[in-house]
């Protein structure tokens, strides 16, 4: 078995994120219910909690920001985080999986060690090296606002479950397809 790289740790990570969240969605989008696509983009699990719309542009500004501080030239500038609709917020992890997709393996080897600036809001900027950043603040950032999503999605009525989170995942790392 191969050595698992920097990678298959973060942009591969991030495209099955990207994806999942992509998948539940869509399957709002589809559901529709009694809820509008604006009332899904500004659902939330509790009042002081941030809206859908908000988990989504996370997952996507985490997994940018990662492409941005590990291949600086591929920084696509700043986006706005302005969606309002379910079609708006999949048409921005749409434009995600596109920036994602076009990182390759050779665009991150050797950046393991090199050091990066976490802007950390109120509490100021902090280092890491691109291994600590991923595995400490990426990771489990996009994971936390996938799920948020998910469960945002799950408290409104849409039918999510365990497998719609999990295909992506699955998808690209099992050896035989489920018969």
């Amino acid at each position: 078995m191969a050595p698992v790289s920097l990678y298959d740790t973060s942009i591969a990570l991030f495209i099955n994120s990207n994806k999942a969240l992509r998948a539940i969605l869509q399957k709002a989008k589809d559901h529709g219910g009694s809820s509008s696509p604006e009332e899904f983009a500004s659902a939330r699990l509790i009042d002081d909690m941030l809206p859908l719309s908000f988990q989504v542009q996370m997952v996507s500004n985490t997994s940018k920001k990662a492409v941005e501080r590990m291949v600086p030239s591929k920084n696509p500038g700043p986006w706005e985080d302005n969606e309002k609709t379910l079609d708006q917020l999949i048409a921005r992890v749409d434009r995600t999986l596109e920036l994602l997709q076009s990182v390759t393996p050779e665009d991150l080897k050797g950046k393991d060690e090199e050091v990066v600036e976490l802007k950390l809001g109120s509490r100021g900027t902090a280092t890491a090296e691109v291994k600590g950043y991923i595995f400490g603040y990426a990771i489990p950032n996009v994971l936390f606002h996938t799920m948020t999503t998910y469960s945002i999605l799950r408290m409104k009525g849409v039918p999510v479950g365990k497998m719609d989170f999990l295909t992506s995942y699955l998808e690209n790392n099992l050896l035989t397809k489920p018969q």
